[in-house]
């Protein structure tokens, strides 16, 4: 990772961007003229490390170019992908406000990434100043809380089958006909708590079912009904 100190002539595309980001909506020029000038820029490569499960949560990201995983080490030593941050994001800015001031997820760049990076204590004065960011930042910690309890719930109360169906049919109302997997073959096996050796069976019966086809990352949805009824089917 290289990390270089944000120069002058960047500031202004900076300040666009977190001011085209709703949470930072509201931040006085002046405050937000502070945080910008004590920020760097962080480059990475693909696969490359942010930042490890368990270090200190000293800063706080903006995604400029690239996406970043989010990563949770299990129990068994498996790694699973949490959750995918792209450009225009915020990276762990909840984190700035845990007690533990560790991040309880690894960070990893799925391609060549730029983020600005901003030190912990600033998000906190920004806060002091701006009550709003505040209870904005309350809310994004809140949803966060509803998406994992989602993920418990999904796990608990759906079979593979249906965990898989869930997961393609959301990526279908985001993304159209032709789906891009965002994870590989292991790291979507385990997110959906499945064998990859199962994930592979599983798509195999999509595709014979009529229901996909394609292969590796690239898969269209030709039966979005079906689809959505494997969803709610027992016996999918």
């Amino acid at each position: 990772m290289t990390i270089i100190k944000l120069h002058p002539s960047e500031y202004s595309q900076i300040d666009n961007r977190l001011r085209s980001i709703g949470l930072m909506q509201g931040i006085s020029s002046l405050h937000l003229d502070e945080l910008i000038e004590k920020a760097h820029l962080c480059y990475l490569e693909s696969g490359e490390k942010l930042f490890t499960q368990g270090d200190q949560a000293r800063y706080w990201y903006l995604i400029i170019e690239g996406r970043i995983d989010t990563l949770r080490e299990g129990y068994d030593g498996e790694s699973r992908v949490m959750h995918q941050i792209g450009q225009g994001q915020l990276l762990a800015p909840i984190v700035m406000f845990m007690p533990e001031q560790e991040y309880p997820v690894a960070a990893r760049a799925s391609s060549p990434a730029t983020l600005c990076r901003f030190q912990r204590q600033q998000l906190h004065t920004l806060c002091r100043h701006t009550p709003e960011l505040a209870l904005r930042i309350l809310e994004l910690a809140g949803q966060a809380l509803c998406q994992r309890i989602d993920d418990v719930e999904s796990l608990s109360s759906r079979n593979g089958p249906q965990r898989l169906a869930a997961y393609l049919y959301d990526l279908y109302l985001d993304q159209g006909v032709t789906i891009e997997l965002p994870l590989n073959h292991r790291e979507l096996a385990a997110k959906l708590g499945l064998r990859p050796e199962t994930l592979s069976r599983l798509l195999h019966r999509l595709q014979h079912n009529g229901i996909l086809k394609g292969k590796r990352l690239t898969w269209e949805v030709t039966n979005k009904e079906q689809l959505k009824s494997l969803i709610l089917s027992k016996t999918s």
